[in-house]
């Protein structure tokens, strides 16, 4: 039975949740995020820091909270991802970043939505903070979609009103059956590798799958620094083509010539076209202008490759 709110005498037909928290270069952070995931009402059967080899301090954290480790050489929030699902033990694979705050009912409410056998997967709302002050934002029930012409609405951080079934969720906040799970190669980037989570999205509906967004599920998320050139505010021109061609490349093989007319015809402001730059020199918008070359070239990219879909790994058979 899905789209079920508040809570109900039920049989938990789910008790095992592994929580996953790759984590690299932000061992202070880590040491909080780890402080809340451990503090549960009804405990995780088991948390997994995922390390980097060559991030002793990480490691040095995660070893004095007494949790699992998963230790990976190659870079990149994927790899990470599927290494620590890979050893995780439970029916249930729950993902966060290191940078955000567990509230402590979080691993019952998971337990109560996966009672549900028809769950594939489930997420909430990351209320952004700036330091200890939460960010003011609008709210908006149009969370986690994709658009007829390829356009992909995330608003995860945004997100109101009813729980509802959605195409994709945000990693900082998302739990999925492991059964359903499955990690996609070959997307660019070297950390956090944006629009992967479309890419999961697509693989959990080719499959029939189901994915619920409900917004009281909710984490505190400060949004850390960002390691290499894929920054939050001013990405490099290799982190905007990472960016573009891996959002194509996730999406569903039929939008893929869709996609490439959006960008190329009209755009937004992460991938502008002809409509939006001329809007961009109108404003004097520089932020918008710069990113049409390098956007380009990674939607164009990945369009040259749409015969040739993503492969996919399973971390259960």
């Amino acid at each position: 039975m899905l789209h079920r709110s508040g809570y109900s005498n039920v049989e938990w037909l789910v008790t095992t949740i592994s929580l996953i928290i790759p984590s690299y270069g932000r061992a202070r952070d880590l040491g909080v995020a780890l402080d809340s995931a451990l503090l549960q009402d009804q405990p995780f059967e088991e948390v997994i820091v995922v390390a980097r080899a060559d991030d002793p301090a990480t490691t040095s954290v995660a070893q004095s909270r007494g949790v699992s480790i998963a230790v990976v050489s190659e870079p990149g929030v994927l790899a990470a991802m599927l290494a620590g699902a890979k050893v995780a033990t439970s029916e249930v694979v729950a993902f966060t970043d290191d940078d955000a705050r567990l509230p402590a009912n979080h691993a019952m409410r998971l337990r109560h939505y996966f009672s549900d056998p028809a769950l594939s997967g489930v997420g909430g709302r990351d209320v952004l903070y700036d330091g200890d002050v939460q960010r003011l934002t609008s709210l908006t029930s149009n969370v986690g979609r994709v658009r007829w012409f390829g356009r992909v609405v995330g608003n995860h951080h945004r997100g109101e009103g009813a729980i509802r079934q959605v195409f994709m969720l945000k990693g900082v906040n998302a739990a999925y059956r492991r059964s359903a799970l499955a990690f996609p190669n070959g997307l660019r980037g070297q950390g956090a590798q944006p629009h992967f989570e479309v890419a999961l999205g697509e693989w959990i509906a080719r499959h029939h799958g189901v994915l619920l967004y409900d917004p009281s599920l909710t984490v505190a998320h400060h949004p850390a620094t960002r390691l290499g050139d894929d920054q939050r505010t001013s990405p490099s021109n290799s982190a905007i083509l990472d960016s573009a061609y891996n959002l194509t490349r996730s999406l569903p093989r039929h939008f893929a010539t869709r996609r490439l007319l959006y960008v190329l015809l009209v755009g937004d402001t992460n991938c502008p076209g002809v409509a939006r730059l001329l809007v961009a020199r109108l404003r004097g918008e520089r932020s918008v202008l710069v990113r049409r070359r390098p956007s380009w070239h990674g939607t164009i990219m990945a369009w040259a490759e749409r015969s040739e879909p993503l492969s996919f790994e399973r971390c259960s058979a």
